[in-house]
């Protein structure tokens, strides 16, 4: 089923589709010592039909320039248009000759598909060798598929081309026989550029909802060739240059350049802006001066004529760009780990400092936005908490007794980066959350506490708000200072219990005076951020 779909999967639309008939790879032993001879040859032989295809090679083996043109005009940006306008040569015919150098075959293998059943059935085999005999906990519903993709290109270089027109090439007013049957053993070099690999899941929870309609699961198992061929163009395009966009400045501030959804640009891509320098022994060397982020997507999917409007670019690090500078794509996973240190005047909300963020502006096409959740830690040692009791326990700590343990708040945040100078090397991110803020006692008055005690085992929900100053020093570091603010609700004991402070302490540095009842602080967070 997996392979029907594959069969019948648009490609990506950053490519031209060629796709063609071509029977599949018969399995490999994985151990097999000739695994990559054996796919190179396989992949040799599929180059015919890869050929045969760019020109147009019908029924009775007569070749023709129609795809050919077709692709140059259709790959053609309003630059080369410009150009081709004031040249005696079709520069069109010759970016149409030139794409079939770059040509790739990719070769999927898939080297385990299972289902979540199987998924739960091999975490608990694995748990009870660790002497682990819970049950994990089965929600999901789907499946997961384990895969490697090779990506080959096709050699079509001068020579390579010489030989073709010399040994296969027929036409209608050309027709050669014997051209036409030596086509059948004709094979054209390929080389292994870039392979990868990696694992994605096509599941559901198994909980009916009333407002969302749930798959089959046949559709989830049908959903597993898009996912496994976007993440291989996205980890492909990180490896190959040729998947790479590259384009000039079309304008500077706001940058802009002649890319669209021809090219499936995405909000927040991220792009290198270089300058080429020409050194004194005539060599050109490349400096990065900027980097830019999508901002808009200009619609250009229609032959270039040169007067499509361009794409905007924010500046997010560097120096000034100028028009005509080279930009090239550099994709990133839209991931930041944030580590530093959290400062309140309330030590429950102060302490060690980590957290991630996850860029979601693609999905809703507006750039800056992120998901994260933050984190912070604290160890507490002899520390006055007060009176304190609940309903069931009238004295659960006495105000002349030491607390010792920990606590921690983590909170789940919604963010925005801005950037308002030209530069972009500064922005500021507005943020607000949810989150919990625990505390976890270990020794009460000199006596040990269970840790499975949830008497003292306390939480309260918390709503944090924030705007982090942030300086980009790398595309992959940034320092950032994020002042904030929090409304603390009153806690409960793990037992949902309600808490009652009847003497607070005099001094109050771990917010013991107030958690019973909603309180406000303020937080000063210093970290650094790095994008991945």
């Amino acid at each position: 089923m997996v392979i029907s779909k594959f069969r019948n999967l648009e490609v990506n639309s950053k490519f031209d589709n060629h796709k063609i008939d071509f029977p599949d790879l018969a399995p490999i032993d994985p151990l097999n010592l000739q695994k990559n001879a054996l796919i190179t040859k396989y992949i040799r032989a599929a180059s015919n039909p890869v050929i045969a295809k760019w020109w147009g090679r019908d029924a009775d083996g007569n070749f023709n320039y129609s795809l050919v043109a077709q692709r140059g005009s259709y790959t053609a940006t309003d630059a080369d248009a410009i150009i081709s306008r004031g040249s005696n040569t079709s520069r069109i015919e010759m970016i149409g000759e030139q794409l079939i150098d770059k040509s790739y075959i990719l070769l999927y293998e898939i080297t385990d598909l299972y289902s979540m059943e199987e998924y739960y059935d091999r975490q608990d085999a694995s748990n009870r060798k660790l002497k682990i005999t819970t049950p994990v906990k089965r929600t999901e519903e789907g499946y997961n598929c384990d895969y490697k993709v090779y990506a080959y290109k096709v050699d079509f270089t001068d020579s390579v081309a010489s030989e073709f027109y010399s040994r296969y090439w027929v036409d209608v007013k050309n027709h050669d026989n014997k051209k036409v049957a030596a086509w059948a053993d004709a094979q054209f070099p390929v080389r292994l550029m870039a392979s990868t690999g990696g694992s994605v899941r096509s599941a559901q929870s198994k909980q009916k909802t009333l407002n969302t309609k749930k798959k089959t699961m046949r559709e989830l198992l049908e959903d597993i060739p898009a996912e496994i061929q976007n993440n291989a163009v996205f980890e492909l395009g990180r490896k190959i240059e040729d998947f790479r966009l590259k384009v000039t400045v079309f304008k500077a501030y706001p940058v802009s350049a002649k890319l669209g959804t021809k090219e499936d640009l995405y909000i927040d891509q991220r792009f290198y802006v270089y300058e080429i320098e020409q050194e004194k022994n005539g060599n050109q060397k490349i400096n990065r001066k900027g980097v830019v982020r999508v901002k808009t997507i200009n619609d250009n999917k229609q032959v270039a004529t040169g007067s499509s409007l361009p794409s905007v670019f924010q500046q997010v690090a560097g120096g000034r760009i100028y028009q005509g500078m080279f930009m090239e794509s550099k994709d990133d996973y839209g991931i930041i780990l944030n580590i530093g240190k959290n400062g309140s005047a309330n030590n429950a909300m102060d302490g060690f400092n980590i957290g991630a963020d996850f860029r979601i502006s693609r999905f809703l096409k507006k750039p800056g936005w992120h998901f994260g959740i933050d984190a912070s830690l604290r160890s507490m040692k002899d520390v006055y908490a007060g009176n304190i009791s609940t309903p069931l326990q009238p004295s659960l700590i006495n105000s002349t007794e030491l607390v010792s343990g920990g606590t921690y708040a983590i909170a789940v945040n919604i963010s925005k980066e801005s950037y308002f100078t030209r530069k972009g090397n500064v922005y500021l991110r507005p943020l607000v959350g949810l989150g919990l803020q625990s505390y976890s006692f270990n020794n009460i008055g000199g006596s040990e506490i269970d840790s499975e005690n949830k008497d003292y085992s306390w939480s309260s929900i918390y709503v944090p708000a924030g705007i982090g100053v942030g300086w980009n020093i790398t595309p992959t570091f940034s320092l950032e200072m994020k002042p904030g603010v929090y409304a603390r609700f009153a806690a409960t004991t793990g037992n949902k219990e309600k808490l009652t402070q009847s003497a607070a302490p005099v001094t109050d540095n771990w917010g013991f005076g107030t958690i019973d009842k909603m309180n406000f602080g303020t937080t000063n967070t210093i970290c650094l951020r790095i994008r991945f």
